[in-house]
């Protein structure tokens, strides 16, 4: 892999081909290598060092980028820290200074999410835009409710910026854990992200920052992007609205069934009670003749008439 005597890159991940990648003209004030990793064998650029790379999953590229993203330590082994940012995004300050004042005292940074209070708020903003299969995002979403509810009232954190020093074995604790639960759970990697430091114990810097613009950014610059992606989710999305549909049909046809059976039993219920009490009544009024005095009168009567029969 490429390294710097500093050891230090700039990297994006272009998986799937869905966009334009952006030039980054900051590149050509910085010593520090600009990287991107992508599947793309045509890619080139005037700024970025194109590095070719593999998918985890010929069929995600969103689950692929994001294992590239989340990962640097396993897949930029030649550097020892590294600034990740998303293509949408432009920089507009050298990564020497980015460096300097977020990671000169800590070993993971990243940005506050400046428009969302929770990370419940972004689990419902992400549902309600249809981001992700819905059931996917709902399971995430109670097994995080259940297992710890504190996490859905933190700050969320904004993953398009994230600076890393990999030599530190608690940013490469997080990052797998993170990774897991993109893996497991929904692909938006900022519903995940509060989780996977609360698990491994470790707590990043925050930058506070606006998300749109900064003293080092602008964000998002998306020329050139391709709907594929979220088409890709909106046909996943209406496959589970389809599918959900479905199954509460089939619900609601076995609770009808269910319904239809309880009124039949308990129509067998009232009958059968009123073939019980009928008999009872009639077995009460046999037995009161049986015991009357007219019964025992009559019994010479009634042998004489069957001896005569």
């Amino acid at each position: 892999m490429l390294a710097t005597l500093d050891r230090r890159c700039v990297y994006t991940t272009l998986i799937g081909r869905y966009e334009k990648l952006n030039e980054q003209p900051v590149a050509r004030q910085s010593a520090i290598p600009f990287i991107c990793l992508t599947d793309d064998p045509g890619l080139t650029s005037e700024t970025w060092q194109v590095v070719r790379v593999t998918p985890l999953f010929e069929q995600d590229p969103v689950r692929s980028q994001r294992m590239l993203k989340l990962r640097p330590h396993r897949h930029l082994s030649g550097f020892d820290c590294s600034l990740y940012i998303d293509n949408s995004v432009a920089l507009i300050a050298p990564p020497e200074q980015i460096f300097s004042t977020y990671l000169s005292n800590a070993s993971f940074a990243l940005p506050t999410h400046s428009f969302r209070a929770s990370v419940r708020d972004e689990f419902e903003e992400v549902a309600a835009c249809r981001l992700d299969d819905p059931e996917r995002i709902a399971d995430q979403l109670v097994d995080y409710a259940t297992a710890d509810p504190d996490v859905l009232r933190e700050r969320p954190y904004w993953s398009a910026v994230l600076l890393r020093d990999h030599r530190d074995a608690r940013v490469y604790e997080t990052s797998e854990i993170w990774a897991a639960h993109v893996l497991r759970y929904s692909r938006r990697d900022q519903l995940s992200a509060n989780r996977a430091f609360r698990r491994s114990g470790f707590e990043p810097h925050r930058i506070e920052i606006d998300n749109y613009a900064s003293w080092f950014h602008r964000w998002p610059v998306t020329e050139g992007r391709r709907d594929d992606v979220r088409v890709y989710h909106s046909e996943r999305a209406a496959k589970a609205r389809a599918e959900t549909d479905r199954l509460t049909r089939e619900v609601n046809l076995q609770r009808d069934r269910a319904a239809d059976a309880e009124r039949e039993a308990a129509k067998l219920q009232q009958e059968t009670a009123r073939l019980t009490q009928n008999l009872s009544d009639r077995t009460a009024y046999l037995e009161a003749i049986l015991r009357s005095r007219s019964w025992r009168l009559t019994a010479p009567l009634r042998s004489v008439r069957r001896w005569l029969r």
